[in-house]
């Protein structure tokens, strides 16, 4: 989920990606924005999305997710909620599971 202060523009789908593959580019050069990351959901309001990359590219699109400070000149964070090598697992939180 990417955080910006209050007031600030909120991107695209397309822009979100963009700013996925500049902060690989910055942190990790070409090579890093090489890296095939997709966005399988993204949700303009809460600015959170869904990412799936290779396991092997997982610690550089999570490092540069990190380090990445501003946007526009504007502060902004990127805060991992959860990380899965499984697609299903992301679909529910087991912590929240309320049984009957």
């Amino acid at each position: 989920r990417r955080e910006l202060p209050d007031g600030a523009a909120r991107p695209s789908a397309a822009l979100f990606k963009q700013l996925v593959v500049t902060a690989l580019r910055e942190l990790h050069g070409e090579v890093g924005a090489a890296l095939p990351v997709d966005v399988l959901t993204y949700e303009e309001k809460t600015m959170s999305a869904i990412l799936r990359v290779i396991s092997s590219g997982f610690v550089k699109l999570w490092s540069a997710l990190t380090l990445l400070g501003f946007y526009q000149n504007r502060r902004c964070a990127f805060r991992v909620l959860q990380t899965s090598p499984f697609l299903l697992a992301l679909s529910g939180n087991s912590r929240e599971l309320v049984l009957d």
